[in-house]
């Protein structure tokens, strides 16, 4: 019984706010479990959240980065918030914004590090923007800045039970990776709690992108 209420708010969820079932969010519906995952040559970023409120949530995030200076890993608690939503009859748009604390190790080098971050999206059935920006302060090792801008258009206007495919061009810069700019279009799937997303950079970097709910 609570599978079979569970699939029903969710479908409700689908159907009331199509925009998001389409993205991956820090924060999720009340209850949920979410896993997120991106992975790249340079970079893999690991999600694994709970959301307790519908504008709150707590996270398990595992980092590796290649940076000129050496290899980079973290593990961190943190915690995520929804800040504002406009949810209006054509379009949504939200703003999140998170924090977190954990350990660090870079090279032979073991420490801790402090990371926040802001997004913020828009988008409706067919057009999507977003942006991302986050920081972070290690005690040992490089420090690290990212930012991310996403343009989006949906191949077609899917229904909630169908296959929902889109079209992204994704920018990221992050001066202290191997890579500080990169360019990657991206095409994205959505069928039912499952998004997943593949493309290559310009310089043929693969990229493979993985989210589901519980």
């Amino acid at each position: 019984m609570g599978w079979l209420l569970r699939s029903k708010i969710l479908i409700l969820i689908l159907i009331g706010s199509i925009a998001n079932k389409i993205y991956a969010h820090p924060v999720s519906y009340k209850g949920s479990v979410s896993f997120m995952s991106w992975t790249q040559p340079y970079l893999t970023d690991i999600w694994t959240t709970y959301s307790f409120r519908p504008d709150m949530a707590v996270a398990a995030r595992y980092m590796k980065m290649n940076m000129p200076e050496g290899n980079f890993q973290t593990e961190l608690a943190q915690y995520d918030v929804l800040l504002k939503r406009w949810n209006k009859p054509n379009y949504q748009a939200n703003i999140y914004a998170y924090g977190g604390y954990g350990a660090v190790r870079f090279n032979d080098l073991n420490g801790t590090t402090g990371i926040a971050g802001l997004e913020a999206d828009a988008e409706s059935r067919k057009y999507y923007i977003s942006g991302k920006s986050e920081w972070m302060r290690p005690s040992v090792g490089p420090n690290f800045d990212h930012y991310e801008l996403r343009l989006g258009v949906a191949a077609y206007e899917a229904e909630f039970n169908e296959i929902a495919s889109w079209l992204i061009l994704q920018y990221q810069y992050h001066p202290s990776l191997a890579k500080p700019s990169v360019l990657t279009p991206l095409a994205r799937f959505f069928y039912k709690n499952v998004l997943w997303e593949t493309g290559a950079s310009l310089d043929g970097d693969i990229m493979i992108n993985l989210m589901f709910h519980f």
